[in-house]
């Protein structure tokens, strides 16, 4: 892979167990990244104290928010390791990456898996604005993102007895993915 230089490797490993960077970093030459299953600052630890990797995927929704991401974010900082957060759930999980990006100055790249704007408008009717490809913050109070209760009084499912998949392995274990 290191021909076609890649931007960076994305997760590479099962997120179980940070120290096996540590043998992966001997044996690739590439740009690592990864993270983004990792609950605290405390999964990044190791990572981040032993320079393991290069880009640090922080997934806000997961590690407990802005000020958690912000204390990883700085701490990568340190290190001279840049952040990608991980942005899959929409347009508040948009809003409050774009936020910890905009207050940060190790920023490698912002996933943005949608242009915002773009999708769930009729639940989110103000969202972060995007321009020639970068995503900006308002300058009102907050995110930036609106919810409209009403929508969200009608979107509404009732799934009784309802549970989310539960993916399991060939020996029972239960997996997410």
């Amino acid at each position: 892979m290191e021909e076609f230089k890649p931007y960076f490797i994305e997760d590479p490993l099962r997120s179980e167990n940070p120290g096996s960077y540590r043998n992966l970093r001997h044996h690739v030459n590439l740009p690592i990244a990864a993270g983004e299953q990792w609950a605290s600052k405390w999964s990044f630890r190791e990572v981040i104290e032993e320079d393991l990797i290069d880009y640090a995927r922080i997934d806000l929704c997961i590690v407990g928010g802005i000020t958690e991401a912000a204390k990883i974010t700085h701490w990568a900082e340190t290190h001279y390791i840049n952040i990608v957060p991980h942005n899959p759930l929409g347009p508040v999980s948009a809003a409050a990456c774009v936020a910890l990006c905009m207050a940060s100055t190790n920023v490698g790249v912002q996933e943005m898996p949608a242009r915002p704007g773009s999708y769930a408008t009729d639940l989110f009717p103000q969202q972060i604005a995007w321009e020639d490809g970068f995503a900006w913050c308002h300058d009102s109070p907050g995110l930036g993102v609106d919810l409209d209760m009403d929508e969200a009084e009608r979107s509404v499912i009732d799934l009784p007895h309802w549970w989310p998949p539960r993916l399991r392995r060939e020996d029972g274990s239960i997996t997410n993915w």
